[in-house]
């Protein structure tokens, strides 16, 4: 009889434990695990759990979830997907068709800025939804601002001609004042490639670009620097002695007129600190460039938790939610120093336009003008480092150069960085 008991309590144990452990897998897999490179999402994570016990998120960082894809065999596979440069070629193939959620009336194309819901598709169907993204302006002191009739935009002949007239010279013929150092930051010199259509971007092996346009762009550049700030030698010993500081402190002190920004970086300095300046946003033919790491989501193909993702998906880009994540980071001074919806402009066209400049006053009298936006090209997932170290030392080399002849070719940089990184 003692042997039966026993036998019958393990029985029972085991019926439990099995139960136990059955559950347990299901809430596991209930766990909606989302891959993203921007720490902010935690912030809105802990939001939607409060509202959705059933299938609740965690975040894995990712310092850049397109070169994780597809995950390592022993990794936690991701539901959801949120970063920059999974645009490329190489990583769509690792995320679902989302048209159902638009067909579903989960959410409706109507919301997104149509030019960034366009990108995120491939042969019109959609795999990435836009998040958040940042427009590049020019800066000048508030004191300044007589210099700048213009409202709204700026191009670049007009900020070349508006600096050239803030340029000063002492008796000696040494500059005190210029009015834009263009080499002295090289963001804003590709900045002029992509104004210019020159058009570089992800090819099947290698980078392509459209030459014309942007040796068309180089010749600008050159003769800018020699025509109204004398040689790029001159122009580097100014920005040496005087451009040291931060770029909101460079036209504040008046030893230049204009400077270069993003959004992101210059709505978080306007909000914390208080300093007299304005700015307006970078054009040409009537476009504004989109900063390239603009941010997108997307449901990884091999998900486990579809209907948590899509929760997710509908939940977040309700303008009355982005509104309460605005609302609580500033009740709880979380992340003061980011800008925005992840770092930037919301893809939801209603909260720019209705919600941000309540808590970003700047914008109430510049908002970025809806068509006028533009998106990238597709680039590579690795493109920050390809953009340093070879479009940037190009795009330096070419402008500062006296002669072609002594410039590097860009496919020689582009082979010379590929045996750097792939030959190790």
């Amino acid at each position: 009889m003692k042997n039966k008991s026993t036998c019958f309590f393990c029985l029972i144990l085991f019926v439990f434990l099995s139960l136990f452990i059955g559950c347990k897998e299901k809430s596991q897999d209930k766990r909606l695990i989302i891959w993203t490179d921007c720490p902010e999402f935690s912030q809105y994570i802990e939001l939607f759990n409060k509202t959705h016990k059933s299938n609740s998120a965690v975040l894995i960082y990712k310092e850049n979830p397109a070169l994780s894809l597809p995950p390592a065999e022993d990794e936690v596979v991701p539901d959801i997907v949120i970063g920059s440069w999974l645009r490329s070629e190489k990583t769509t193939k690792y995320f679902k068709q989302l048209d159902s959620l638009f067909d579903r009336k989960t959410i409706s194309t109507t919301d997104f800025y149509p030019q960034l819901l366009d990108s995120g598709k491939v042969r019109k169907t959609q795999y990435l939804l836009p998040v958040s993204f940042n427009l590049p302006a020019i800066v000048y002191s508030s004191k300044n601002k007589d210099f700048v009739s213009e409202h709204y935009t700026l191009n670049l002949n007009q900020i070349r001609e508006i600096a050239a007239s803030y340029n000063e010279q002492n008796k000696d013929g040494v500059y005190s004042k210029i009015g834009f150092s263009l080499l002295n930051n090289t963001d804003f010199l590709y900045l002029t490639t992509k104004l210019y259509n020159a058009n570089i971007c992800e090819g099947k092996n290698q980078l392509e670009w459209n030459d014309q346009n942007l040796q068309k762009n180089i010749n600008f550049l050159r003769d800018w620097i020699r025509t109204e700030n004398t040689s790029p030698i001159v122009e580097e010993e100014f920005a040496y002695k005087y451009l040291f500081m931060p770029y909101y402190r460079q036209v504040t002190s008046d030893r230049t007129l204009f400077a270069y920004s993003t959004s992101d970086e210059l709505f978080k300095i306007m909000k914390n600190q208080d300093l007299e300046i304005d700015y307006r946003w970078i054009c040409q033919d009537d476009i504004i460039p989109i900063e390239d790491s603009y941010t997108m989501l997307g449901i990884y193909k091999k998900a486990n938790n579809l209907v948590g993702a899509t929760e997710f998906i509908t939940w977040f880009f309700q303008a009355a939610n982005q509104k309460q994540i605005l609302e609580r980071k500033i009740d709880f001074n979380l992340d003061t120093d980011l800008f925005g919806i992840a770092g930037g402009f919301s893809s939801i066209r209603d909260v720019n336009e209705h919600i941000l400049p309540i808590y970003y006053n700047h914008l109430l009298s510049n908002l970025p003008p809806a068509q006028m936006i533009e998106v990238p090209q597709k680039l590579p997932v690795r493109w920050e480092n390809i953009k340093t170290s070879v479009v940037d030392v190009y795009l330096r080399e070419s402008v500062i150069a006296e002669e072609k002849s002594s410039v590097s070719d860009i496919r020689t940089l582009e082979k010379e960085w590929n045996k750097k990184v792939f030959e190790k």
